[in-house]
């Protein structure tokens, strides 16, 4: 069983530490990759089971976290029959990688009880402290761009400080753990890994681990305390990484000042310390609105996916466009509200009753070091997720599902038979590698093609390629998506482009799409919806006005012309309410700007 081991090690190892290692940010997805490795190492754990021997009588039951999973995928099939949905996109991925999480769970639990849980956990620990390591040392030149050039953000490789603050929380958790383990890793080393990713985390500028630090101190203190030999040594080693995350917000500045005196620059590196004055008002809106679509959804919700479209058309309410911020928030950015507003009570239920299920095994368990490491790296996901949405990305979800695994030892007494089970893990398996090399072959058929070119030719044949894209259940939203880029508004072809407009901006307005489906929309008569649509995107993306004027000024056709008011509308309210004045530019004066731009680009 020596091999069987060694492959599960290595396979924990790898998804601990290489998808959020992986740099490749590419549209539409650009976190895929990251995502697709994470996806490819679970179903790789899952198919590890397959090589674990069994009795004949031995069963084998999926832990409950893994009901949980399951449970949510019979949510999501019943959306799928009771709810209209534009998209198989936003009901395939959210089965597919609760299947994902499903699978290696059940595997991981049936590894954990034939080899035990600490040589498994140790090397997961391991690969999470590898990958934080590694992507600390990618944000240093980052750190030297941002004090020698000006702002930017520091994530690592993984693409958003947040996110990388959560991965690299993640690590600093392991080194606590791993201290404690004989013959893992010297105190000298843990001192020294521990100093560097507490900085680390306050030079990402994360507000997050803050939470993190206070969560930790409290689990740390109390078996600090309460704990006996490896227990108590893990408790100690936890409150001295939340002290240390602390220290380094205040320390950062001086080691601010250093970096500045060797590079010769005035630029400051903030800490989440420095932010902690940020309003983050945008955030309270969001709550709010979820709150509302969960009025409206209360059972069902309104769908997987769908919840940005509510938030665009709850954005022309004054007391949320007071609160501007030009982007399209397709979550909520806490996770619960989120659940409740696409889910409804059913869906979060099933989750929030699997969570409470660990976690109340994990309280049960207290004693034992490696279910209070596993608690501690849930800490970390679970209060990151009460202000973003870590574990919609699977790079992240996949790790978690294991944490939760970790946490929690029971399983419901089913008699499954291994040899069942085991039949179940290889189904799976083989579907899932085939869903990895599909997903990753039209990955990169449709990146290259997401926006148009110079070149008509070009773009007819990258329209033909996106049209045969359009049935694929895998690409259906993004290959359409990109066919949005491509349209300009016109009486020429509205049918083919409203037929793409419409099904796009019921799911993710942006403001791009909305304005071109407003204009067709008036020109076929249809004045109530265009109207809609341009007040919607007027109020969300305030950005955006001159685009607003410079296209709707390119025509004459009254029912065109009417929908400045709307846009005239949206101006004197954030006028009225804001610091920054919007102006517009007279028709001439839009079309001498654009004939200076394009001269300056030919010269």
């Amino acid at each position: 069983m020596t091999f069987q081991l060694r492959l599960y090690q290595s396979l924990l190892f790898l998804l601990a530490a290489v998808p959020c290692g992986i740099p490749y940010r590419w549209d539409p997805n650009p976190v895929f990759p990251s995502e697709l490795a994470a996806f490819f190492f679970c179903i790789l754990i899952t198919l590890a089971g397959v090589l674990v021997p069994s009795e004949r009588d031995t069963r084998c039951t999926p832990p409950w976290s893994s009901l949980m999973w399951l449970g949510f995928c019979g949510v999501i099939g019943l959306q799928a029959v009771f709810l209209p949905h534009g998209y198989a996109t936003e009901r395939v991925y959210p089965l597919v990688y609760a299947l994902g999480a499903a699978g290696a769970g059940w595997s991981l639990a049936r590894a954990i009880a034939v080899f035990g849980v600490t040589p498994l956990l140790n090397m997961f620990a391991w690969g999470l402290l590898a990958g934080a390591i590694f992507n600390s040392g990618i944000a240093v030149p980052q750190i030297v761009q941002l004090i020698q050039e000006g702002p930017r953000l520091i994530f690592g490789n993984i693409g958003q400080k947040n996110m990388y603050g959560h991965y690299l929380a993640w690590g600093l958790a392991s080194a606590a753990y791993l201290v404690t383990q004989k013959d893992e890793l010297p105190k000298p080393v843990f001192w020294l890994v521990s100093l560097w990713l507490a900085l680390s985390l306050a030079f990402c500028g994360s507000r997050s681990p803050l939470l993190y630090a206070g969560a930790w101190l409290a689990l740390g203190l109390l078996v600090w305390w309460r704990g006996q030999d490896s227990l108590r040594q893990f408790g100690r080693a936890l409150s001295i990484a939340a002290g240390l995350i602390i220290l380094m917000q205040f320390a950062a500045p001086m080691v601010n000042e250093l970096l500045q005196a060797l590079l010769k620059a005035k630029n400051e590196v903030p800490t989440g310390l420095d932010r902690l004055d940020s309003n983050g008002s945008r955030r309270l809106v969001e709550w709010q609105k979820a709150w509302l679509v969960f009025q409206q959804y209360p059972v069902l919700g309104t769908g997987w996916g769908s919840y940005a479209v509510h938030s665009n058309a709850l954005q022309v309410r004054p007391e949320f466009a007071i609160v501007s911020e030009s982007v399209l928030f397709t979550h909520a950015h806490n996770s619960v509200l989120n659940l409740m507003a696409e889910t409804g009570l059913l869906g979060t239920g099933v989750i929030v009753l699997g969570l409470a299920g660990v976690l109340w095994s994990a309280v049960r368990r207290w004693a034992e070091p490696g279910v209070m490491f596993a608690l501690a790296l849930l800490s970390v996901s679970l209060l990151h997720s009460l202000v973003e949405y870590p574990l919609w990305y699977f790079h992240f979800l996949g790790p978690f599902a294991l944490m939760l695994v970790f946490a929690q030892s029971s399983a419901p007494r089913w008699p499954i038979p291994a040899m069942a089970a085991r039949f179940g893990w290889a189904l799976w398996g083989g579907a899932g590698l085939a869903l990895c090399f599909l997903g990753g072959k039209i990955y990169l058929e449709i990146y290259p093609i997401m926006d148009p070119a110079g070149d008509e030719k070009l773009n007819a044949s990258r329209i033909e390629r996106l049209e045969g894209m359009r049935q694929n259940p895998l690409i259906d939203y993004y290959a359409e998506h990109a066919l949005s880029n491509y349209i300009v508004a016109s009486r020429s072809e509205i049918d083919w482009k409203l037929a793409i407009l419409r099904k796009q901006n019921a799911i993710r307005p942006y403001p791009g799409q909305m304005t071109d489906q407003a204009v067709m929309e008036a020109l076929l008569g249809n004045q109530a919806v265009a109207h809609d649509l341009m007040r919607r995107a007027a109020f969300a993306y305030p950005e955006s006005f001159d685009y607003y004027y410079q296209t709707l000024d390119g025509f004459k056709e009254p029912n065109v012309r009417a929908l400045l008011v709307d846009v005239d509308e949206a101006r004197d309210f954030f006028n009225a309410k804001l610091d920054f004045k919007i102006k517009r530019e007279l028709p001439s004066e839009a079309h001498a700007a654009s004939s200076a731009s394009t001269a300056a680009k030919a010269d």
